[in-house]
């Protein structure tokens, strides 16, 4: 596979110029309609912490959007033998569609747990989860790869593939029975490593890439594969400050402009604070705390995961104090 010729720009400087729903296409509602591989195998290859969370959507009064994600109950863990380890329970959430949900929390607390228990990757210990109104634990990994696409933080080893060709994995579920890739495919690709900064590096290798690099690539991977819902386990882990701030604006816009669902496990709180329509919180405890960034930075939640005797929340600022020592 080679790429298509495009006009190019600074690598690593992502082109940010053009409307994301004019290149990925505006996600729809209620119900998503996913290209599938089936499909095309019946057609033929022709052809601020303060912020009114959601202030950032369309002003128009409309019919509340449907929704993406949903579960009652749920508990997370996994299998040890006979027997369930259950790392936290009693987990409730909404997520409608066209949101940027954040989710936060102290190492070894269960966001990870949780993420690939959305992804079905991991079965519920209990509960209910439901993506688009079925279950998830009943859908086939391919109905899956259509609906969702996920990044997570596990260092991936891909030998001697190009980044095109990496990235071109985001199209599988797409293409027919002989994997071939379509013109629509190859523009998905090319979008996605603008959309990341990354076009101009199309020829590299995946191993010959810096860590930041690569976490690029794999977004750039999840975004070609062109699903409602995107899952990003800390996409901003190895970046530098910059970077960062830059991977959280191409979120934004990815819900903003192409209607997408971005459920994002981050350690950056004050950024999640200021850019997510909802937050999620998993604190030491594996207590589960959901709502609007503002609301839960108020109820405590943020400082009971994340207060240590000498760093403590400031709910005011949204951002983490020395506390004064006591003399």
């Amino acid at each position: 596979m080679s790429p298509e010729q495009v006009p190019r720009h600074i690598p690593g400087i992502p082109d940010l110029t053009q409307p994301l729903d004019s290149l990925l296409g505006k996600a729809q509602s209620p119900v998503p309609s996913p290209e599938t591989g089936e499909r095309r195998k019946e057609q033929g290859q022709a052809a601020d912490l303060h912020a009114t969370p959601g202030a950032h959507r369309a002003e128009h009064d409309g019919p509340a959007p449907p929704l993406v994600l949903e579960a009652s109950s749920l508990a997370i863990g996994w299998k040890h033998g006979r027997n369930l380890q259950i790392l936290a329970r009693d987990i409730d959430f909404r997520v409608s569609a066209g949101h940027l949900i954040a989710l936060v929390g102290p190492n070894g607390a269960g966001k990870s747990t949780l993420l690939r228990t959305i992804a079905g990757l991991q079965p519920p210990c209990g509960g209910s989860l439901v993506l688009w109104n079925r279950s998830i634990a009943l859908m086939s990994v391919e109905e899956r790869a259509t609906l969702l696409a996920c990044v997570f933080n596990e260092r991936i080893e891909a030998g001697y593939l190009t980044v095109w060709e990496f990235v071109a994995f985001g199209r599988y579920p797409y293409t027919n029975t002989h994997n071939r890739l379509t013109a629509e495919d190859r523009r998905h690709i090319t979008t996605a490593l603008a959309l990341v900064g990354m076009d101009g590096f199309e020829s590299r290798t995946f191993s010959s890439l810096s860590d930041g690099e690569r976490q690029k690539v794999q977004i750039a991977r999840a975004v070609a594969q062109n699903t409602p819902l995107l899952v990003f386990d800390e996409p901003t882990a190895f970046l530098d400050a910059p970077s960062r701030i830059e991977i959280f604006r191409l979120v934004e816009r990815l819900v903003q402009e192409a209607g997408k669902t971005v459920l994002l496990c981050t350690h950056e709180v004050d950024l999640a604070l200021k850019t997510a329509d909802e937050l999620w919180v998993i604190d030491r405890e594996h207590r589960f705390t959901a709502g609007s960034p503002f609301v839960v930075a108020r109820s405590g939640a943020i400082g009971r995961a994340f207060d240590l005797p000498t760093v403590a929340f400031d709910v005011m600022s949204g951002t983490f104090r020395a506390r004064t020592a006591q003399r």
